[in-house]
């Protein structure tokens, strides 16, 4: 009903408008009870802020201060230490993971079955094949290896081996510098996993073991370090990190080793912080090897956040602590509560209750204004739309019966029943049946009854006596057919609005020549829908035409009475129903053309 803009803005902009200023809508207006001169707003707030800076509230800043400075060194602590266990941990599953697919060389037999043919027909370009297929479909697409390699113990020299994409370096450094050191450490894992560092490659090794538990082949993995190991820099405040295995470090950082001498961090990782640096370290025991992993913090950033906290309470405590209460209490009770009560009243008129007011009193002068605005307004609107109410239930009556009954057709109607007796009497049927439609129409015009809403079949039948009309006139060249849903018969729609539409069909559809016009009735959602669809397509002129007479236009220049009655059906069918009812008229396909009448089935 109302715009839902703000209601300083609402109440403002409604009396600017009207020309009035604040001197005439102050006083006439007085707060009940209430003589004396409310202070203003502003000064009321600069007091009460003025009066939060007391003495005692420094002791409890320095109180807070100290406590919230230690708490958030151990909350940081707790969380980094938290943090890289769970960065450890998740290695750790990745590192196991890794594991667990190394031992599917030994449980798959491809890799001993091809072997034992091979030292049967020495054929070894099938080896190879069988080899390498096995590989392919294993671990090439096995994100936590850059390249994995097997080679038989008999035949060492001989390397079968597949890599991710643009990982094939990786061979050649194994082959070139890792091989001596892979088949050392092979000699000594026995059954279990072996691992070797060799320039910035961890590689995981695995004997592969006959039933006998005697080894034939050694499978070695190229550990993707950065896939595996990821999951630490996501370490708060990280910066760098290296990994230990059995005391190798694979990036070999010189800090590293450093920081993890200090302190075994056991099971639980732990914080340290020295004068210039900070880190946490995890040890970890995995297959009988210890790993190590450090990660280097910026120790910067953690001592600003620290002093900026300090700093940050300080100011909080003494600014903003003490306001906390004060200006929420003094907000409450001076600002919104006061806002609240426009905006109930204002609730209350947007829902149709015109002429509610308030009667708070107020202690500031803007809140007075607003509120003796408010009930000005409130009087005005009730006053107005009591006004306007009666003033369209005035038009609104006025217009349908004027627009029913733009001539008085009584003369006319007794007219025609002597003229009918006449033929009759003389035996002429033809002429009789056409005065008999004629006054059915002007029946309908008549409205004796005064009813405004009529039924379905009643508005159908002044419709069939115009067509019976018309067909007299044209003959054969006029065509006319229906396509009515006979549950809707009993609707009530208002009198004569299909008539006019089927007139302007006929005017504009036939014009001289033969044609066809269809009334289809139906029923779409919770709207009737009218349709005539005639021959012909209207041309641009005609668009215009019909856009002027279904918008009111004043500059129509052509008010003949076809023209009249589609505008009279339309602003009928919107006063009654709204604006979203009413009539339109649109090409149809490619040879027809459309006047479709909406109203709602319930009104």
């Amino acid at each position: 009903m109302f715009r839902k803009e703000p209601v300083v803005y609402w109440l403002l902009s409604s009396y600017y408008h009207e020309g009035e200023t604040m001197k005439q809508i102050w006083k006439p207006h007085r707060l009940s009870g209430n003589k004396r001169q409310p202070a203003q707003l502003k000064w009321s707030m600069t007091i009460l802020m003025l009066m939060c800076w007391l003495l005692p509230l420094a002791i409890l800043t320095m109180a807070i201060l100290y406590y919230v400075s230690n708490r958030f060194s151990v909350q940081m602590q707790d969380n980094i230490e938290k943090s890289m266990d769970t960065a450890v941990e998740i290695c750790e599953m990745r590192v196991a993971s890794a594991v667990r697919v190394s031992r599917s060389a030994s449980y798959i037999p491809d890799i001993k079955d091809s072997w034992k043919r091979y030292r049967e027909d020495q054929n070894e370009v099938k080896l190879f094949e069988k080899v390498t297929n096995f590989l392919e479909q294993m671990y090439r697409y096995d994100s936590s290896f850059l390249s994995t390699i097997v080679y038989f113990i008999d035949k060492p020299e001989d390397v079968y081996f597949t890599y991710r994409s643009n990982y094939y370096g990786s061979i050649k450094e194994f082959e070139n510098e890792a091989r001596d050191i892979v088949a050392q450490v092979s000699e000594e894992i026995d059954t279990g996993i072996g691992c070797a560092v060799q320039r910035d490659h961890l590689y995981m090794i695995r004997n592969i073991m006959t039933p006998a538990y005697e080894p034939y082949a050694v499978i070695v993995m190229d550990v993707d370090k950065d896939s595996v190991f990821q999951s630490i820099e996501g370490i708060p405040w990280f910066v760098d990190y290296d990994v230990s295995i059995d005391g190798q470090w694979i990036w070999g950082r010189d800090w590293a080793e450093d920081y993890a001498c200090k302190e075994s961090a056991g099971r639980s990782s732990l914080y340290h912080e020295g004068r210039n640096n900070a880190y946490v370290i995890c040890e970890r025991k995995m297959d009988n090897h210890v790993i190590r992993y450090v990660a280097k913090l910026d120790y910067d950033t953690i001592h600003y956040e620290k002093m900026a906290l300090r700093y940050i309470t300080i100011l909080m405590m003494a600014f903003t602590v003490p306001l906390i209460f004060i200006v929420f209490y003094f907000l409450y009770r001076n600002v919104t509560v006061p806002v609240q009560g426009l905006i109930d009243a204002a609730s209350e008129i947007e829902k149709g209750h015109f002429g509610v007011k308030i009667e708070k009193e107020e202690r500031s002068r803007e809140f007075l204004y607003l509120n003796n605005a408010f009930n000005s307004m409130s009087d005005k609107l009730k006053n107005q739309f009591e006004q306007i109410y009666l003033e369209e239930l005035a038009l609104r009556d006025a217009n349908i019966m004027a627009l029913q009954s733009q001539i008085n057709p009584h003369f006319l109607n007794n007219t025609l029943e002597i003229i009918n007796w006449e033929a009759r009497m003389e035996g002429n049927e033809r002429v009789s049946s056409m005065i008999e439609a004629l006054s059915t129409m002007m029946e309908a015009t008549m409205d004796r009854k005064k009813q405004q809403m009529i039924p379905l079949s009643e508005e159908i039948s002044y419709v069939e006596a115009y067509c019976y009309i018309i067909r007299q006139r044209f003959g054969e060249k006029f065509q006319y057919e229906k396509r009515i849903d006979q549950t809707l018969m009993r609707i009530e729609v208002p009198r004569l609005i299909i008539q006019p539409i089927m007139e302007n069909a006929v005017e504009h559809g036939l014009a001289g020549k033969a044609g066809k016009i269809l009334l289809h009735i139906y029923a779409e959602g919770d709207k009737l829908k009218i349709e005539v669809i005639n021959d012909g397509l209207m041309t641009q002129e005609d668009k215009r035409k019909v856009e002027a007479l279904l918008s009111d236009s004043p500059d129509m220049a052509e008010q003949h009475s076809v023209s009249l009655g589609i505008r009279n059906v339309n602003k009928r069918l919107k006063i009654i129903y709204g604006p979203d009812c009413g009539l339109t008229i649109k090409n149809y396909k490619e040879d027809q053309t459309v006047s479709t009448i909406t109203v709602k089935l319930h009104k």
